[in-house]
């Protein structure tokens, strides 16, 4: 789905130019879910949005869905298979009812009426979103709104769904029914880049990328990042007591390099070793 190599980014910002991104090499497979992270400031969001023409790159190569994004008319089609979820439930609302809402991407692409209305209710009731087809959308909770917000890329037949920092604005209940959401299309085919810094999230993946001043610093399990004395400052963890357990459990000559990111993970490897 994504093929990056030796990707760079430069912006304007006034009269200079700010180096955002720097040697970029990424490769995502189609089925794949991979979660990418790093400290604010750290390129996250503007590399995600390269995936989807809405930056441009300023070097290297990016093909995604298998187009080549040095071209403009590329850049207007992947949108077609890449579509983006943003932090803000508020920020990609349209329509004033989710009906609407959905409704709107499908009339931009051309789609006949009753496929668009078919495809629409179809998209909504498998976000959980069925029964407030016609409601006003400003009466949706922000958990709600990301349901909708991925009920268009549902409606849209999407491969790929960026989520960027999808769950940060919501809260604890609506974060985890959110992303277990996403789980769940990802099981059924969709790839899936998931963008956070919660360690539980992470800690659910099996790749995890980390992005640090513009360039990619980690690429691999994430079972062994975060016992990285060279990991960025940002992400080391410090105050985490269950990695202060997996440290000792490491020093006194823990028999695997998968060592515990959460509780469960922690109980589990206790009970393996023990």
């Amino acid at each position: 789905m994504i093929h990056a190599s030796h990707l760079n980014l430069t912006l304007l910002d006034g009269q200079q130019s700010l180096t955002v991104l720097q040697d970029i090499n990424l490769h995502i497979e189609k089925g794949e879910w991979v979660a990418l992270t790093g400290a604010n400031g750290s390129g996250k969001s503007s590399l995600v949005r390269t995936f989807n023409g809405l930056l441009v790159p300023s070097g290297g190569s990016l093909t995604a869905a298998g187009l080549d994004l040095r071209s403009p008319e590329n850049r207007s089609a992947v949108k077609r298979s890449i579509q983006l979820v943003f932090q803000s439930p508020e920020a990609q609302t349209i329509g004033s009812t989710p009906e609407e809402d959905v409704a709107f991407g499908l009339e931009n692409r051309g789609i006949s009426r009753e496929e668009m209305k078919a495809r629409t209710l179809n998209a909504l009731r498998r976000a959980g979103l069925g029964h407030k087809a016609r409601a006003p959308v400003s009466e949706l909770s922000g958990g709600e709104r990301q349901r909708l917000a991925i009920a268009c890329c549902l409606a849209l037949e999407a491969e790929m769904i960026i989520f960027d920092e999808a769950t940060s604005m919501l809260d604890p209940v609506s974060r985890k029914e959110i992303f277990a959401f996403s789980r769940e299309l990802w099981r059924r085919g969709v790839t899936v880049l998931w963008v956070t810094q919660r360690m539980e999230e992470l800690a659910a993946a099996e790749r995890v990328a980390v992005m640090d001043f513009g360039r990619l610093v980690y690429d691999g399990d994430p079972r062994t990042l975060f016992y990285d004395s060279g990991l960025p400052a940002a992400l080391r963890w410090e105050d985490s007591p269950v990695i202060g357990i997996g440290r000792k459990m490491r020093d006194s000559g823990w028999p695997s390099d998968r060592l515990p990111l959460t509780e469960q993970q922690l109980e589990e490897a206790l009970c393996r070793y023990s």
